[in-house]
């Protein structure tokens, strides 16, 4: 499918989030939420998906589905990937998958749009932190583990909280409201992306 079915306004994407802590779920056209479920469970997100999904798309559906690929926990993401590929097959619709990063990065440009670059961090389980630095068009690279931050770069992501006297812009999980706001070229296939990829 092309990837322009998820951009634009008027195109109504849902969502997913699994590959960290955060059960994250939006439906947004372009950078508008319309609606959002962002809570942090832990574990638990085979169980609390599908319902949430349910509850916060009530007799609505998408015209796509953009999910998390990780890097993050294995079993979040296999199950975020799971439900998004079976609802674009009971629906119709593409798939679309984005990196953690980018979603985090995504937090970050959206409450500074003056920044060149972010270093996005996520917990890579163990005490670890992982990412990658992202310019605006949110193209992930591969992750690396990061014990050393690169001079001059702001932070952001819940895996800042790993480093020592590191600050993070936004330091938050992964969050699928701000799907809206990752470009088209920065999607890919809906396949798992593990940190020691």
């Amino acid at each position: 499918m092309p990837r322009k079915s998820c951009s634009g306004a008027g195109v109504t994407i849902l969502a997913l989030s699994t590959s960290s802590p955060a059960l994250s779920i939006a439906l947004v056209e372009g950078v508008r939420v319309l609606a959002r479920h962002h809570e942090l469970i832990g574990r638990g997100h085979a169980e609390a998906l599908v319902p949430a999904i349910a509850d916060l798309l009530g007799d609505r559906r998408a015209a796509a589905i953009i999910v998390d690929i990780g890097p993050g926990s294995y079993t979040g993401i296999r199950i975020g990937i799971a439900a998004a590929r079976a609802l674009g097959v009971a629906w119709g619709v593409p798939v679309h998958g984005v990196s953690a990063l980018s979603l985090v990065a995504a937090q970050a440009f959206a409450a500074d749009p003056s920044l060149g670059a972010v270093l996005a961090l996520i917990d890579a389980g163990r005490g670890h932190a992982a990412g990658a630095v992202l310019g605006p068009g949110l193209l992930a690279p591969l992750p690396t583990m990061v014990t050393v931050l690169p001079a001059g770069v702001a932070v952001t992501g819940a895996g800042a909280a790993l480093l020592p006297g590191v600050a993070a812009l936004c330091p938050d999980h992964p969050d699928a409201a701000f799907a809206g706001h990752v470009p088209p070229a920065a999607l890919g296939l809906p396949q798992a992306l593990y940190a020691g990829d």
